[in-house]
């Protein structure tokens, strides 16, 4: 088993140095957040009626981790994940497509369609087809500015969204805010970083609970997303087989799923992710999901991170947690964290049998 103290021998496995994005992720958030201070939105996007956010993988996490923080906004907001956009789309959706290539078949599909249905067009990418596409419509650009695995750049299409919807009213946030977030996520790279032991780390505990394990993933209200990206993490850092779940959802059929096959207690290990935010309702199904995975002898652990004034503070410290522990299981796993062969292979598949849009 990896020595997870073992500072040179990590690096050495992370060749790429995933742990170097993971590390910028407080200075993401704050870059983009400044960056958005100078972007005027135009007046038409402002009296949007409708919102439709574009994106696939990392590209879309930070769309549908916003978009769970605006459920009382007064318009829709919806996150696609497909090819194809939904019929209501017209001259009064304002469409957000998130590559950060610039080259994801799926958005770029989507958002060629958009492209005839309104004008009221923000893109965020790298480059790529997706801004070649908007600058001929006129689309209100943001370029990301940042090498890496899209997945390792969510600081800049989360903060993006976040900056956005700000701007729409959609979603309460100051300047305080972010500045608090930020303070926050430094704090809590002190205690889980690298150079801090295992003993006191308990992100490197919980990547040892985890090994050999299927991490299933709980949330509720604005941990609902980030419970995707802890899957997301876990599969793409650490190549292993993850899952997530929401509640009150899950209380309605996943927990009965616990019974068979019968050795599924040596395989399963559950988190629980926890925010003060969570409806009072959700709260108490949360402790009663946890008294029933006890009951069941299923292993499991709880996640509640530094209470704060903002839900943004919460959902960012938590998604750190989230990073860190999967990079950990990488080390354990003796797996190099950053790259993604099995995707690659795929869309190497799909370009044999060009898309026709």
């Amino acid at each position: 088993m990896a020595n997870l103290d073992n500072i040179q021998a990590m690096k050495k496995l992370d060749e790429e140095n995933i742990l170097g994005n993971i590390q910028d992720f407080p200075d993401q958030v704050e870059k983009c957040w400044d960056d958005w201070k100078n972007i005027a939105l135009p007046t038409p996007y402002i009296n949007a009626k409708s919102i439709l956010i574009l994106g696939m993988g990392g590209s879309a996490q930070g769309g549908g981790i916003v978009a769970q923080m605006a459920t009382k906004s007064q318009i829709p907001v919806v996150i696609l994940r497909d090819y194809d956009i939904p019929g209501w789309v017209d001259k009064n959706t304002l469409v957000i497509a998130v590559s950060y290539s610039g080259e994801t078949e799926e958005t770029i599909n989507a958002f060629s369609q958009a492209v005839g249905k309104t004008e009221k067009l923000i893109t965020i990418s790298t480059g790529g087809r997706i801004y070649s596409i908007g600058s001929q419509k006129r689309a209100l650009h943001y370029q990301i500015h940042y090498g890496s695995q899209p997945r390792a750049a969510l600081g800049y299409g989360l903060t993006s969204i976040l900056a956005i919807f700000k701007k729409l009213n959609i979603i309460e946030i100051t300047d305080d805010d972010i500045k608090e977030a930020v303070l926050l996520l430094r704090a809590l790279k002190q205690k889980i970083d690298v150079e801090v032991p295992e003993r006191r780390n308990i992100t490197k505990v919980l990547a040892q609970k985890l090994n050999g394990r299927f991490p299933i993933i709980y949330g509720a209200g604005i941990m609902t997303e980030v419970a995707r990206r802890f899957k997301g993490q876990f599969n793409e850092n650490s190549k292993t087989a993850s899952y997530y779940e929401t509640i009150p959802e899950l209380n309605h059929n996943s927990l009965v799923g616990l019974e068979f096959p019968t050795d599924i207690r040596q395989k399963l290990f559950f988190i629980i992710l926890q925010s003060k935010y969570d409806h009072a309702r959700n709260k108490l199904r949360e402790n009663i999901t946890a008294q029933i995975l006890e009951q069941k002898r299923i292993p499991y652990e709880t996640l509640l991170v530094q209470p704060s004034g903002s839900e943004i503070s919460e959902i960012l410290q938590m998604i750190m947690l989230g990073d860190y522990i999967s990079y950990y299981l990488a080390i354990l796993n003796n797996i190099e964290p950053n790259p993604v062969e099995i995707i690659k292979f795929l869309k190497g598949k799909l370009a044999d049998e060009p898309f026709k849009e």
